[in-house]
């Protein structure tokens, strides 16, 4: 065996036995794999003495080069470092025992590794002189590139205000928009303990350090935002806890602050922060933000605070902006800006001059004045654009679809400005960092203005995967779905891009992502397969065919992922625990999968399988005992 054919046996020796060592913690498949992997070291310790494995996100470095495109190495690489491990190190005289510490450790969820005090500190009892751990510290974890699990993030927020760590806690402070970042929606919605933690941690900025308080403040607000198109009452209901904490000048603080620094900042943002603060302290709140203005001086002929402001006063945005914040509004404007310069402004009379296009075209129906209004706007178009004023276009197409559903004769009139704006959103949807919510223009849009082609060569040519560009590939040309298909096979190499597809479609929720899916998981690897199945576990619909068939092959961690999802459906729950541990094993020959079997199903809390579990611990037989006294076990465990 050569050099290269030893670090191939070793990455796979460890993958097998720290997979076992998750799954099976202490069993004797467990054992089995470890001695196996054990031989594959000492085989390597012949050409390389120590080994010395360096951990970043994605990759891991050995041997003086990176290992980072199988996805072997990847899914290692994502095991170390969500705990919170830099480096590995194996010296020659390792033992089998100090091996299987090493990896009982190892295998522990990342949250009791964090909790436990890293990995060193949970194995420090044991003897393992031959193998060297080295940590990563927080700012080397805060700034990590991965999706860290929220569960870990949150530990982590809860564990340093309670050990009041100064030095810590000013480090999340300063990093907390990235800490945030890990968060998914759901998370900061509905997770109370993450918001208990959160609100704890801001509490004790409030009352130590201020000036971090109110920059974590606006960091909250600003990943609050992200949201602000579709947030119902009853969620932001459920975030006004993580703003409880600020007093009526801190919200003026915070609304100034968006006001002169976030070009961004527009009429749903201002409704969001009103809702968050209590409407009985608008009052308060509007004058407190006055009197600040007074003194801040980078308000003082702001041609971009005062534009804003106009926006936020303009009819379009007016029904989003209450009665108090209306006149507080007006009275800041005239004190950055006189009344003749406010009708002056360039930007201004350009904002004004496009409303009443837009008013003109409402109300117009005579074919003759709509192509002269639409002239008007052709003209404009350039400027409109290069403005990125998205919410003008939005209107703009509600328009053009409100006249044509009044008089079809009128369509063939607005055929080149939907061109125009369907070509727009078609081609600014690939633009990385674009944080707008195009789910309405994807709805909106008709026809294409471009060519199938055009969307495969963003997807496959250039990577651009994004849930806007795959719906409206499929909407424009569902006949070239086996191109698609075809395509997405090609890039099964490619391992950064499928993990990027897949969470793509599970961000969607719709059959087309479901049979995407499917496909993606008929030809992938296992590590994409297990991807794929975690996906499923998000959408609301799912494939019990194929879940059913999964359950009856023998990949352990493939069935835990497929049961995961049929648990979410009652009947589909049943039906799979009877097939997993309603095995006929006569003399025992399929009691290693029922045994399987049986610690997924106690690893997922399935407790409707107490029947099928009291009668594997009734089989009599020796060769039952194992299976008997598992089912024991699981059925003792469920009773406290």
């Amino acid at each position: 065996m050569d050099k290269n054919q030893a670090l191939n046996e070793f990455f796979k020796g460890l993958h097998i036995s720290l997979n076992n060592a998750i799954y099976f913690r202490g069993h004797p498949y467990s054992i089995k794999s470890t001695e196996s992997f054990k031989e594959k070291i000492d085989i390597l310790f012949s050409f390389l003495n120590p080994i010395k494995i360096n951990i970043a996100p994605e990759s891991l470095f050995l041997d003086g080069r990176n290992w980072e495109k199988e996805t072997l190495h990847v899914a290692l690489a994502q095991i170390f470092h969500l705990r919170k491990i830099k480096s590995i190190e194996f010296r020659e005289g390792l033992s089998t025992q100090e091996l299987v510490g090493f990896l009982d450790a190892v295998s522990l969820p990342p949250k009791e590794i964090i909790k436990g005090g890293g990995i060193e500190n949970i194995s420090k009892s044991e003897k393992r002189p031959h193998i060297l751990i080295e940590e990563l510290d927080y700012s080397q974890f805060l700034r990590g590139e991965g999706e860290e699990c929220k569960d870990i993030w949150g530990y982590l927020l809860k564990d340093v205000v309670e050990k009041k760590d100064k030095q810590k806690i000013s480090e999340f402070a300063d990093n907390f928009g990235l800490i945030l970042g890990k968060f998914k929606d759901k998370d900061l919605f509905d997770d109370e303990q993450l918001k208990l933690n959160l609100v704890n941690f801001l509490k004790y900025l409030k009352d130590n350090q201020k000036e971090k308080f109110d920059s974590c403040t606006k960091e909250m607000f600003d990943s609050l935002l992200k949201y602000k198109d579709a947030l119902p009452d009853e969620r932001i209901e459920k975030v006004k806890v993580l703003f409880k904490d600020l007093n009526v000048d801190d919200f003026a603080s915070l609304l100034l602050y968006k006001i002169i620094a976030d070009e961004s900042f527009d009429s749903l943002g201002f409704q969001l922060f009103s809702r968050l603060s209590d409407e009985k302290r608008h009052k308060e709140i509007a004058s407190s933000l006055l009197d600040k203005a007074v003194h801040q001086e980078s308000l003082k002929d702001n041609p971009k605070a005062i534009k804003k402001i106009q926006d936020l006063l303009s009819d379009s945005h007016r029904q989003f902006t209450s009665g108090v914040y209306q006149h507080t509004l007006s009275s800041l404007l005239r004190n950055i800006s006189g009344e003749e310069r406010l009708f002056f402004e360039r930007h201004l009379l350009r904002a004004h001059y496009r409303l009443i296009i837009l008013n003109l075209l409402d109300q117009e129906r005579n074919k003759e004045s709509l192509s002269l209004i639409l002239e008007s706007l052709s003209r404009e178009w350039e400027e409109l654009t290069k403005d990125k004023d998205w919410e003008y276009i939005k209107k703009l197409t509600q328009v053009v679809k409100k006249i044509k559903k009044e008089d079809t004769s009128l369509a063939d009139l607005f055929a080149e400005l939907e061109k125009r704006i369907t070509n727009l959103f078609e081609t600014i949807i690939w633009e990385e960092g674009v944080s707008l919510d195009f789910n309405f223009f994807v709805g909106a849009l008709e026809k294409t203005s471009l060519d199938s082609d055009f969307y495969l060569d963003k997807i496959f040519g250039e990577n651009k995967i994004n849930s806007y560009g795959l719906r409206l590939f499929f909407k424009f040309f569902p006949q070239k779905a086996a191109i698609f298909y075809e395509n997405l096979k090609k890039k099964s190499f490619d391992i950064e891009f499928m993990v990027k597809t897949i969470e793509v479609l599970k961000s969607l929720d719709s059959t087309m992502a479901l049979e995407i899916l499917k496909y993606i998981y008929s030809f992938a690897n296992e590590f994409i397969k297990i991807e794929v199945l975690k996906a499923m576990q998000v959408l609301s619909m799912f494939d019990k065919e194929l879940l059913f068939s999964i359950l009856q092959k023998k990949d352990v961690n493939l069935k835990r992922e497929a049961l995961a999802i049929l648990a979410k459906e009652e009947q589909a729950k049943r039906e799979a625990l009877k097939i997993l541990l309603c095995i006929p094993s006569p003399w025992g020959l399929k009691n290693k999968i029922i045994l399987q079997n049986s610690i997924i199903i106690e690893e997922l809390g399935l407790k409707e399988g107490r029947e099928y579990l009291e009668e594997l611990g009734r089989r009599r037989f020796f060769w039952n005992k194992q299976i008997r006294k598992k089912a024991q076990e699981i059925l003792a465990k469920w009773q406290y």
